[in-house]
C-alpha cells in the first residue's frame, strides 16, 4: 500500500474504485497528494495542536461514486472521526489542483479526529455537529493563512462558516446516515 509522509509520519493511502465508474487514476490522486503534503511539510510554524492533528490521520482513502463506511452510504469527503480515516472523493480532489487547498481540507478532516479524541464521543446533536463545524472551519482557516492559500479562498472559509445554512446542508449532503435523526455521527464535513 502507498503512502504519503506527513509530519514524518508515514500515512497509508488506499483507493476504492466506485461501482460503474472508471478505474481511479492513482498515480494522479497519489502525486496530487504528495504535492499537497510537501507543502505541509516546508510549511514553518506549526503550532504543537496542528502538527499533532496532520500526524492524527492514521489513513487516506480515495473513492469515487459511492463507499460504505461503518454501515453508511457516502459520497462526498468525510471523515471516519474514531478510526481517523479520510475518505477523500476523488472527482472533488481533482477538481482543485491547488496544493495548499487540498493541504487545508486534509487539515480540516484531521481536526475532526482532535475534536472527537478531546471528546470521547460522535456529535449527537445538530448543534454540536455544526459547532464541531464552525471550529473546524477556524482552525482550517489559520491553517489556509499558513499555507498561503491566497485571500479569495480564505474569504471562501470565512463565508461558509458564517452561513449556518450552508453549513447544516454540507452536514448532510452525501452521506446516508444523516436521515436517522439520533444515529451518532460518524462522518463529518
Amino acid at each position: 500500500m502507498p503512502s504519503v509522509r506527513v509530519l514524518g509520519v508515514d500515512t497509508p493511502v488506499e483507493f476504492i474504485d466506485g461501482h460503474g465508474t472508471a478505474p481511479l487514476d492513482r498515480a494522479a490522486l497519489l502525486a496530487g497528494l504528495e504535492d499537497a503534503m510537501a507543502l505541509v511539510n516546508r510549511t514553518a510554524g506549526w503550532t504543537a495542536e496542528e502538527r499533532a492533528a496532520f500526524e492524527g490521520m492514521r489513513k487516506i482513502v480515495f473513492f469515487q461514486g459511492e463507499v460504505t463506511v461503518n454501515g453508511w452510504p457516502l459520497s462526498r469527503p468525510g471523515c471516519d472521526q474514531d478510526d481517523a480515516v479520510f475518505y477523500w472523493e476523488a472527482v472533488e480532489f481533482m477538481a482543485n489542483t491547488d496544493a495548499d487547498v487540498r493541504a487545508n481540507t486534509f487539515f480540516h478532516d484531521c481536526w475532526h479526529v482532535v475534536q472527537f479524541k478531546r471528546i470521547g464521543d460522535f456529535a449527537r446533536t445538530p448543534d454540536d455537529q455544526v459547532a464541531r463545524e464552525i471550529d473546524a472551519i477556524d482552525r482550517q482557516i489559520a491553517v489556509a493563512q499558513k499555507l498561503g492559500c491566497d485571500e479569495r479562498e480564505i474569504q471562501f472559509l470565512r463565508d461558509f462558516r458564517a452561513d449556518q445554512d450552508r453549513i447544516v446542508a454540507r452536514l448532510a449532503e452525501g452521506v446516508g446516515h444523516r436521515a436517522i435523526p439520533d444515529h451518532p455521527t460518524v462522518m463529518q464535513a
